[in-house]
């Protein structure tokens, strides 16, 4: 049932056995997943079906450390995120794959790893998450998906560099997909324009919430479990403003609440050449495979290929993750000169340099995506300035170091080292000078600009790094609370009917992109707040 908080009257209490805040990724898969389950799902959203303005502006805020930006422009803080139904999903690329085992595992080389669950207690949400998130399986072995969609692996599995498989979701907000579902439930009660503006508490146990709506209206939620689920940034704002019992917030006893707010690196790396024709690397641009069974039969997903660094180089070296993706184009003769950059008759000239085999057919611009180390003095707190109902606003701090920058440049240098011991094409690596600002231009089918190349203008030690929009780790997962602000169940430390969900959780960024894993760990947490509820008396 969905019904728009300003219909209801003033002062009205709401009753449920769950209430779940915010109506993104994790908390629509938490209501989907509960329904059915005898529980009374509250789930409150903020926004409406559409995005609205008033609504969106909520999300502004103060953003004082490093650049927030992506494709060569910076980005503001009501940018990153979107707040109606659907939550951020409404602009998801859709790529999913799984995190990897050495995600979970304490690593050496950094200083905050690790979770407090294994790799292997989340394949199975893994499996059920393939669903919601409409792809064909949780399969993502390169190989399978080579036989199954007839696409050429790339010649690399040295034990350092292996094949990357995504399955891409096109256009997949969760708002649209669902709502119907949402709309016929019987247990089920999306509540529309309704901003928890306070998260009543006795440093035990949460005792209600505060609402209000944009026009005024103030109501009131009492439930017997609470879950948080508005996202990386989001959930840390919530816990930090709700202060009638602490001060400090909720969770936040030991000032993490907020603390190692990480984002994947997002870097245009350089560019290279191959030997083989573009239709043999295929696979790096991607193709189309229909879902041939299930709930979503007949709907069309991606399927594509990437390198990217095995958990087990990345566990036995002081790098951390990093997956590169290919941009291709065919390398015809007579391609013009880039504007500002080097001519592809150059490049050629630099693949014949190094040594290639045989003459070069495809050309490719680099994009990398890589894991940040957790650096606690990157975080979210509150700001000085106020939204409209008196809450502080957000005020981002996001910091990376010059260790992340090495780290981006030393997986580089491995993929290109295997690329080329492969033999089978050559890589330029040339961070800062790649810009993606250029305009696509494509004559017959062939590829003449795509990014501009600048390599004069790369610069190891300062080169720009985007966000993926992926925000991450603001309450994370660890056994102890000196560690962290969730247990192994996400319930918040301290508190016997508060749990969190999303990528705040996350113990480790990874290099994975996030929305596959939300969802899987939402479904790992409705089948515990179905195993934990007691009905009331």
């Amino acid at each position: 049932m969905l019904i728009r908080a300003n219909d209801l009257a003033e002062g009205a209490a709401l009753h449920g056995d769950v209430c779940i805040i915010g109506a993104g990724a994790a908390g629509i898969t938490l209501a989907l997943e509960l329904m059915g389950s005898g529980l009374d799902v509250l789930l409150l959203e903020s926004g409406d079906i559409d995005p609205d303005p008033a609504t969106q502006g909520i999300y502004a805020g103060e953003s004082v450390g490093q650049p927030l930006a992506v494709l060569d422009g910076l980005v503001e803080l009501d940018e990153i995120r979107l707040r109606y139904l659907g939550g951020t999903t409404n602009h998801w690329a859709g790529y999913c794959r799984p995190l990897q085992p050495v995600d979970f595992q304490e690593r050496d080389n950094l200083d905050i790893s690790g979770w407090p669950i294994e790799h292997r207690e989340m394949i199975p949400y893994w499996d059920r998450a393939a669903i919601w998130c409409r792809i064909t399986d949780a399969e993502f072995s390169p190989e399978v998906w080579s036989e199954r969609s007839g696409l050429q692996l790339p010649p690399i599995d040295d034990g350092i560099v292996s094949t990357t498989t995504f399955q891409i979701s096109f256009p997949m907000p969760f708002g649209v997909v669902y709502r119907h579902d949402l709309t016929d439930a019987t247990d089920t009660r999306v509540v529309l324009g309704a901003n928890v503006v306070n998260i009543r508490n006795n440093a035990k146990q949460v005792t209600g919430l505060d609402i209000r709506t944009l026009s005024g209206r103030s109501l009131t939620v009492d439930a017997q479990m609470f879950v948080v689920a508005t996202g990386g940034i989001e959930n840390a704002r919530l816990l930090l403003a709700s202060t009638n019992a602490d001060p400090n917030g909720i969770g936040n006893s030991n000032d993490l609440v907020g603390r190692h707010f990480t984002e994947h690196l997002q870097v245009y790396a350089g560019f290279g050449i191959f030997e083989p024709p573009l239709e043999d690397l295929i696979g790096f641009h991607g193709s189309d495979v229909t879902i041939e069974s299930g709930r979503h039969s007949g709907e069309v997903h991606g399927i594509k290929y990437g390198l990217s660094l095995t958990s087990d180089h990345v566990m036995e070296s002081p790098t951390t993750g990093l997956e590169a993706q290919f941009l291709l184009g065919h390398l015809p003769h007579g391609v013009p000169a880039q504007p500002g950059g080097p001519t592809m008759a150059e490049v050629t000239a630099l693949y014949d340099l190094l040594g290639g085999n045989g003459p070069a057919s495809t050309s490719a611009y680099i994009q990398v995506l890589a894991e940040q180390r957790l650096n606690p003095d990157s975080r979210v707190t509150l700001s000085d300035t106020k939204d409209p109902f008196g809450m502080p606003r957000t005020r981002l701090e996001w910091q990376y170091t010059q260790d992340d920058r090495d780290s981006v440049l030393s997986g580089l240098r491995t993929i290109a080292e295997s690329v080329g011991a492969a033999g089978f094409g050559r890589l330029q690596i040339v961070p800062g000078g790649v810009h993606a600002d250029a305009v696509d231009h494509l004559v017959d089918g062939e590829l003449l600009s795509l990014y501009r190349s600048m390599p004069d203008q790369a610069d190891p030690t300062g080169f720009p790094i985007g966000m993926g929009f992926h925000h991450m780790c603001t309450t994370r997962m660890a056994h102890d609370p000196s560690e962290g602000v969730v247990d192994s169940d996400c319930r918040v430390h301290g508190m016997d009917n508060l749990w969190m969900s999303g990528s705040s959780v996350f113990a480790t960024g990874g290099v994975a992109t996030p929305t596959y894993s939300i969802v899987a760990l939402a479904i790992r947490l409705a089948d515990h707040l179905k195993e934990v509820f007691t009905p009331s008396a």
